[in-house]
C-alpha cells in the first residue's frame, strides 16, 4: 500500500504494482509513505512496516520515527517521478535495520537501495546534502549556458563538452578532494585559492560587461576571499570547506 496521490506517490505505487492512497484502508505488511510534509503522515495502526519517501528534515524524520517505534524505514528518493523503477535511481534509507532487511527486495523495485544505518535522519541528512549539489551544479550549468548562448553558441553545442568534462576532469577533482577534506590537508601544489580568485573577479567582469546576473560567481569570489583572509590562499580550493564549516574571519568556531 502507498499513502500519498501526489506524482511521486503515485510513480512508487506504479512500481510496486499496488494502489496508492491518501487514507489507510485495510492490512498491509508494507507501506510506503510519500506526502507533501511530514506533518501529513498519519497514524498507521498495527504492525506494518513503514517505508517513509517524504521529504523533509533529519529532525522531522527522527520525530516521525519515534510514533513507529522497531518498525519505521526513512528513505529519500533523489530523482524524478519518471525515474522511478529504475535500477540506476538513486534512493537510499536509513532506520530499523530489520524492516530494511525484510523489504530491500521490494524496495529494489524502486530503483538502487542503500541503508545507511540505524538512525531515522540520516537519509534526509543525504537528500539535503545531494540537492544542494545538484542545485549547485545546474546553477552553475545555467550561469555557463547564459555566457555561451550570449555568444550565439546553441546549449546543444556546447553541452557534450561540459558532460565529457565532468565525467573526466571534474569527477577525479572530486575523488581528490574528498581525501583532502577527510585528512584536513589542502595542499596547494597544482592550484591553489590565490591562483583561483583573480579568475573569479575576471568571471565576475564578464558576467556584468554582458548586462547578466553576477550573484553567483560573487557568492564564490566572496566565499574565496574570505578562505584566503583566513590564512588558506596558498591551499586547494578543497580548504573553502573549512570557511563552509564556520572557520572564516569573525566566524565562531565549528563543534562536533
Amino acid at each position: 500500500m502507498v499513502i500519498g496521490t501526489n506524482p511521486r506517490a503515485a510513480a512508487i505505487a506504479a512500481a510496486l504494482a499496488v494502489p496508492a492512497t491518501d487514507t489507510v484502508a485495510g492490512h498491509a505488511d508494507l507501506v510506503v509513505v510519500c506526502v507533501e510534509d511530514y506533518s501529513l503522515v498519519p497514524r498507521l495502526p498495527g504492525d506494518a512496516d513503514i517505508v517513509n519517501l517524504t521529504s523533509g528534515t533529519s529532525e522531522d524524520a527522527a520525530r516521525t520515527a519515534d510514533l513507529f517505534p522497531g518498525r519505521y524505514l526513512d528513505g529519500a528518493l533523489m530523482a524524478h517521478p519518471e525515474h522511478v523503477g529504475r535500477p540506476e535511481t538513486v534512493i537510499v534509507y536509513s532506520g530499523s535495520p530489520d524492516v530494511f532487511a525484510r523489504t530491500e527486495k521490494q524496495l529494489a523495485r524502486l530503483g538502487s537501495a542503500t541503508y545507511l544505518g540505524p538512525a531515522a535522519g540520516t537519509a534526509s541528512l543525504y537528500d539535503a546534502a545531494m540537492l544542494n549539489f545538484a542545485w549547485a551544479t545546474l546553477t552553475g550549468y545555467l550561469q555557463t549556458a547564459a555566457l555561451l548562448t550570449s555568444e550565439g553558441v546553441a546549449a546543444r553545442a556546447f553541452t557534450p563538452m561540459l558532460n565529457e568534462w565532468m565525467r573526466t576532469t571534474v569527477a577525479a577533482v572530486i575523488d581528490d578532494y574528498a581525501d583532502q577534506i577527510d585528512t584536513g590537508q589542502y595542499p596547494g601544489d597544482e592550484e591553489w585559492l590565490e591562483l583561483d580568485e583573480p579568475l573569479m573577479r575576471d568571471l565576475i567582469t564578464v558576467t556584468e560587461q554582458r548586462g547578466m546576473d553576477a550573484a553567483l560567481p560573487k557568492v564564490v569570489q566572496d566565499l574565496t576571499a574570505r578562505g584566503i583572509a583566513a590564512g588558506h590562499g596558498a591551499e586547494s580550493f578543497a580548504s573553502l570547506v573549512e570557511v563552509i564549516r564556520g572557520g572564516g574571519p569573525g566566524a565562531e568556531p565549528a563543534t562536533a
